[in-house]
């Protein structure tokens, strides 16, 4: 609108009709939760999926190297088990070495938490595609070096399984289990990567009767 006077000529501006502010704010809200729900079930869940995958792959190839780095050398079966037989033959009792399992428990935890720890703080690499939050483009584009926080924690122990042979002879099977928990966390967001992983560690054929309690029940538990 244009108002004059004798001496002045100015432009009086029209005030805005409230609805049409209302409007505009709501337009931008819109858009603002658009951006945020496809950034949070579309590009996260794409980049988790990435990650999530790679940090699997780490964890495995971790535990087997901690195994082959910690028991550098063949372990004997009577280092870990202590048997005890009656005047028959029959095995009355088995006994573990606590010492010497719960000392590679610890060693392989370490071992595994720390190459775990040293290949994902170098960053996880995912393709740029993947960011678009399309599946079938994920695995396309040159890959961004992505630096995630992560907590790493395994847990080690031995388990143990016993098959019969033949007459009075079971084989007697020890095996380490690791199991891996990475926890990834980016902006708003977080997930856990679990992993397990069983290495036979020694084994050996036993002659005479085993009591039901071990074939029960195992031998670590």
């Amino acid at each position: 609108m244009i108002e004059c006077t004798e001496n002045n000529i100015w432009y009086k501006k029209r005030k805005k009709k409230p609805f049409k502010r209302f409007f505009s704010l709501f337009i931008v809200a819109v858009i603002i939760l658009t951006i945020f729900l496809y950034y949070n079930f579309f590009i996260v869940r794409q980049i988790f999926k990435v990650c999530a995958d790679y940090s699997y792959s780490v964890s495995i190839e971790s535990i087997n190297s901690a195994v082959l780095i910690s028991l550098d050398k063949d372990i004997n079966y009577s280092e870990l088990v202590t048997i005890e037989k009656n005047n028959a033959g029959e095995i009355v009792l088995m006994q573990t070495n606590s010492l010497k399992v719960n000392s590679i428990n610890k060693e392989v935890s370490f071992s595994a938490k720390t190459l775990i720890n040293h290949s994902l703080n170098k960053g996880i690499p995912v393709p740029f595609l993947a960011f678009t939050g399309i599946s079938f483009l994920s695995g396309y584009g040159g890959n961004v070096n992505l630096k995630i926080i992560n907590n790493v924690s395994v847990d080690c122990s031995f388990v143990s399984k016993f098959v019969s042979v033949g007459i009075n002879q079971t084989l007697h099977s020890i095996y380490l289990q690791a199991k891996s928990i990475i926890n990834l966390e980016i902006p708003l967001n977080n997930r856990s990567v679990e992993s397990e992983s069983q290495i036979l560690i020694s084994e050996t054929v036993l002659i005479g009767k085993v009591p039901d309690i071990y074939l029960k029940e195992g031998l670590f538990n």
